[in-house]
């Protein structure tokens, strides 16, 4: 394939997944203080994110069946048209039942894209380029994601100020608003190759011949290697759906500055991946990822302890890179290490371990907070990172995916 071609794709790429997360990005922003301005508890905020996540789970493996069979572009249009149906849905309903329903609609799509992504993005790049792709694919959905984050904060007051709607309707409008972005990807996802992709022409290294020459690992392994992974995301899992009423919460802070310390705090997160991922390329995936991980565990407990706003912001912003920057690093390893032709349901289990650990971990979250502080969430979540980390880190070295 000539190089032209392969940027123009990859760039292609980017754009559609970038597009994708508007939705993601708004839905999570919003959804929250759309749930609240019903009058919901938190019980209800944790079973919503606890459903999306379902959703995932239940696409995996159909999804990784799909890619291994007909290719990663068909799978992904129709979780993209799955998820923006979820999503416009969402916005509208205000039972719990439905609210639980339509949040596992859109969370089919989201799982099915997930797992389509990581597979297609393995053909159209290899070598040092891959390494660097799969951190830049994660820093470019966060840091535009801030800029989606922002909007969606804004949002509100533009339709409240504009129609003198209700919060309520605002918020709505906000959320229906953040669907553009989905249905617009799909123009992209349908540029993008079928089955077969020839990866470009490069010229190899001496790490990326040892990565290639390396036998593919045996799936009963691959399973175990992903337990662990979900035992490390459920640390992230926990706290992450609950940050923005945190900030609401603990510190009064308004909608709209929540978005703007997100957005921020997305911007520098897209920045330090950029530099994770340029570490990666350099050293070796395996490397980065052990010194990420043993960065969360102690910040979540900074973050228990602390009553200072800009220390907690800052705690805030040093967690929120650690998974959207082993994310990336995770995937390379395990797909690396996999035969071409299963690297769908490797994809399908990997991704299983992310939503499957967000389905505990968001409904353990909402419990935990209801009943005590955010305190006791953040100490449970910290040290549950630190224990998952050795775990995950052992593995990779016993079988010798280090």
């Amino acid at each position: 394939m000539p190089k032209s071609t392969h940027w123009t794709t990859i760039a292609s790429y980017f754009s559609a997944n970038v597009l994708f997360g508007a939705g993601v990005f708004f839905h999570g922003f919003l959804y929250n203080f759309y749930l609240d301005a019903l009058g919901h508890a938190e019980t209800v905020m944790g079973g919503a994110q606890a459903a999306l996540t379902a959703g995932s789970v239940l696409a995996l493996l159909p999804a990784g069946r799909s890619v291994d069979r007909i290719g990663s572009r068909g799978t992904i249009v129709v979780a993209v048209v799955l998820n923006a149906a979820g999503l416009t849905l969402s916005a509208l309903v205000e039972s719990p039942a439905a609210i639980y329903a339509t949040s596992l609609l859109a969370g089919v799509g989201v799982g099915a894209w997930r797992v389509g992504l990581a597979p297609l993005l393995m053909q159209l790049a290899a070598g040092r380029v891959r390494s660097r792709a799969f951190s830049w694919n994660v820093a470019l959905l966060v840091g535009t994601g801030g800029i989606w984050i922002a909007v969606a904060g804004q949002a509100p007051l533009w339709f409240a100020g504009a129609f003198g709607v209700s919060e309520l309707v605002s918020v709505r409008l906000a959320l229906l608003l953040g669907v553009i972005g989905p249905v617009l990807s799909v123009l992209f996802y349908l540029t993008m190759p079928g089955r077969r992709l020839t990866p470009p022409s490069r010229v190899p290294t001496a790490i990326d011949e040892t990565r290639e020459a390396a036998r593919p690992l045996r799936i009963r392994y691959v399973a175990v290697l992903v337990a662990f992974v979900a035992l490390w995301m459920t640390g992230p899992a926990l706290v992450a759906p609950f940050f923005n009423i945190f900030f609401a919460r603990a510190f009064d802070m308004p909608i709209e500055r929540i978005g703007i310390v997100f957005a921020i705090a997305h911007g520098v997160t897209a920045l330090v991946i950029f530099w994770s991922g340029e570490l990666a390329a350099r050293s070796s995936p395996q490397r980065v990822l052990a010194v990420w991980m043993f960065v969360f565990g102690p910040v979540l407990l900074g973050l228990a302890v602390t009553n200072v706003l800009a220390l907690a912001i800052g705690l805030y912003f040093v967690q929120g890179i650690v998974s959207p920057a082993t994310n990336p690093l995770i995937d390379q390893i395990l797909l690396e290490r996999a035969a071409p032709d299963r690297r769908g349901l490797v994809s399908s289990l990997r991704n299983a371990a992310t939503e499957g650990s967000a389905i505990w971990g968001a409904a353990a979250g909402g419990v935990i907070l209801n009943v005590s502080s955010f305190a006791l969430l953040f100490a449970v979540a910290g040290g549950l990172g630190v224990a998952a980390a050795a775990c995950l880190l052992l593995a990779l070295v016993r079988w010798r995916v280090w």
